[in-house]
């Protein structure tokens, strides 16, 4: 991609972004750092909102998941605006160059530190520890099983590519979702139910989707805010390795 489009997105210089989300998607790079805001460029899960007063900056935001990505360097108004007519549960991922002007535009917030990981290549021709239970991938996913899921990960499967679900006695133990998907990469989001942690099935999962993923040439993504403790010692688990940092910037509680 052009070098001026980089360097106006590490926050270096004053051109305008581009105002129409699939034009804007195609000038971030297909890194890490970007498969959030990129997927719901491309994919229409989130509209684009660039700052009328300051044309440098934008924010991505999906009503529907709840989540947003602050693009550049918009203007502390626009922030606090979305800010005002945003769901109380919203979290946005800010670029670290990013982050002063959120710090000054959303007080009360809560900044959390996080690390990005990409996962192995190529992806292990099964998942360390063995397969506990059945594993099953759906894909598109549809069926009886998805009744039984949380009601956060439901809400995804709209979005969602491909699932991967470990079952336990004829339960759902464990689920995978590829929501997040851009040209090469997928977000992993994995969920597994209370009474069935530690027993191996959210390693299961993954292995069984980021085979099915690897085939369509997608590497995963694992993306962790640092006081996660079990989700970085997951990660390191299935041989992630961090290869980048941002923010999440969770709104306060209501």
């Amino acid at each position: 991609m052009p070098a001026r489009a980089v360097a106006h997105l590490a926050g270096r210089d004053c051109t305008p972004l581009p105002s129409d989300p699939l034009a804007l998607a195609t000038a971030l790079p297909d890194l890490p750092r970007w498969v959030e805001t990129r997927w719901m460029l491309r994919s229409g899960a989130g509209r684009l909102i660039v700052d009328p007063q300051a044309s440098e900056g934008a924010v991505v935001l999906s009503d529907e998941l709840l989540i947003g990505a602050v693009v550049g360097r918009p203007g502390v108004r626009l922030l606090r605006d979305v800010a005002g007519d945003a769901p109380g549960r919203l979290d946005l991922v800010v670029q670290l160059d990013s982050l002063g002007r959120v710090r000054e535009a959303l007080r009360g917030w809560r900044i959390a530190p996080a690390t990005i990981h990409t996962g192995p290549v190529p992806v292990p021709a099964a998942a360390p520890g063995g397969e506990p239970g059945e594993v099953v991938v759906l894909d598109p996913p549809a069926g009886p099983l998805l009744d039984e899921l949380s009601e956060d990960t439901r809400r995804e499967l709209p979005r969602a590519t491909a699932v991967a679900i470990s079952t336990a006695d004829g339960e759902v133990a464990s689920v995978c979702a590829a929501v997040v998907v851009t040209e090469t990469m997928w977000d992993v989001g994995i969920d597994t139910v209370e009474g069935h942690r530690r027993r191996g099935h959210a390693v299961a999962c993954f292995g069984a989707l980021a085979r099915h993923m690897a085939a369509q040439g997608k590497q995963p993504v694992w993306g962790a805010e640092d006081d996660n403790a079990a989700s970085l010692g997951l990660a390191r688990k299935l041989g992630f390795r961090a290869v980048d940092r941002l923010a999440v910037v969770h709104a306060p509680e209501p």
